[in-house]
């Protein structure tokens, strides 16, 4: 544990109705007219409604872009940086959930080059290869559960394939973190962004080469995920501590993965989505979660041991080995409680199909798997997509 690590994260506000604050914000960074990066449904919300009025309020203009798809794709980045160039916005504020927050990133980087024509934006995929931090950039998200707010990679989708950007430049100014916000999230949606986050949190509490830094926040993002997800899924219009709750583990959890890193459970995750393209990111993670766990499991029976206590299990008189399972387990039944399927024959997926999961994972992510705590073979992979099968 006696590892150097780094820490990014923006200026933050965080709590109920801190929303409002945004105007203030943005005139002490110095914007002067702010480019709205949403989606189509908070495009036509309340909340965009209240973001927009307390700039105008500051005496900022805005203009907005809502075409953002799921999943994010570079075309997607270029049309709203091209917006936001046409509109001479000197900030981007991206309003929504992941997907949302990743486009407004990337677009406040490309919105910075004169000539957007001639950025080829497909060579900053990788580590390190943003060329410059862009335009003003604040986040206010609108789920719970990428954390995107908060850190510094975005996932894309290049040619049908996810692709990441990691750069010191993509972390945000300012994260306005409002769990107000996330009341009126569909019950799926809150179910599978619960699920990316918790997936978050485990990759980072039983990664490679942990820190202190990430098993503190990372243990308490799973406890608190573990104790509000349900009751937030259950009838989260009315649940404002659960909301709460879940807004700050969906942000402390994704920022340890900077110091640690995802691995095999995202990776796979990324790879099903390839080859099932009516999944979403959570739903993939979800469903890959416990076959990966089960898999890393002897990586570190200790560490996987605590997970059951911090998801409220009692372990007493149980061996280290039958604790870590138990937390598998824990995970597992969570999962099942907010309606996720469990067997990849159940969306649709052919067991023929499983190679080229395993095709892509090796291809594509080979990142993900290379900082997995337990290697990883093309045979091993098979077996885990086969478990969920």
């Amino acid at each position: 544990m006696l590892r150097n690590f780094s820490i990014r994260v923006p200026n933050t506000i965080f709590g109920n109705g801190v929303v409002n604050e945004v105007g203030k914000i943005a005139k002490d960074l110095g914007a002067r007219k702010v480019m709205l990066i949403t989606g189509r449904t908070i495009g036509k919300s309340e909340t965009l409604n209240k973001v927009k009025k307390s700039l105008e309020e500051a005496g900022i203009g805005t203009a907005a872009f809502s075409e953002v798809e799921p999943d994010n794709p570079i075309e997607n980045v270029i049309a709203s940086a091209r917006a936001a160039q046409t509109a001479c916005c000197d900030m981007i504020i991206g309003v929504g959930g992941g997907s949302t927050m990743d486009n407004a990133k990337a677009a406040s980087v490309l919105a910075d080059f004169k000539d957007i024509d001639k950025v080829d934006i497909q060579q900053w995929l990788g580590t390190d290869k943003v060329p410059r931090r862009g335009l003003l950039k604040i986040m206010i998200p609108t789920t719970s559960g990428t954390g995107s707010e908060w850190t510094m990679p975005i996932i894309v989708m290049n040619q049908g394939r996810k692709a990441a950007m990691r750069s010191a430049y993509l972390v945000p100014d300012y994260a306005i973190v409002d769990p107000l916000l996330t009341l009126d999230m569909p019950q799926k949606v809150t179910a599978e962004t619960g699920m990316d986050a918790m997936t978050h949190a485990i990759e980072e509490y039983t990664g490679w080469r942990p820190n202190l830094w990430g098993d503190m926040i990372a243990a308490e993002a799973i406890r608190l995920i573990g104790a509000n997800l349900r009751a937030a899924y259950a009838k989260g219009a009315e649940n404002v501590e659960a909301r709460y709750n879940m807004s700050f583990a969906s942000m402390i959890a994704c920022n340890p993965v900077l110091s640690v890193g995802a691995n095999l459970g995202h990776g796979t995750a990324h790879a099903l989505q390839s080859v099932m393209h009516n999944l979403t990111h959570g739903e993939a993670c979800s469903m890959m979660l416990c076959a990966v766990m089960s898999f890393n499991m002897i990586s570190n029976l200790e560490k996987f041991a605590t997970i059951a206590p911090l998801m409220g299990e009692n372990v007493e008189g149980l061996s280290t080995r039958e604790k870590a399972e138990a937390g598998i387990e824990a995970i597992r039944q969570l999962s099942i409680d907010v309606g996720i399927p469990q067997r990849l024959r159940d969306i649709g997926m052919k067991k023929e199909d499983i190679k080229k999961a395993v095709d892509i994972l090796f291809e594509y992510q080979t990142g993900l798997v290379n900082q997995n705590p337990r290697h990883c073979t093309r045979e091993d992979a098979t077996k885990i997509f086969e478990s969920v099968w």
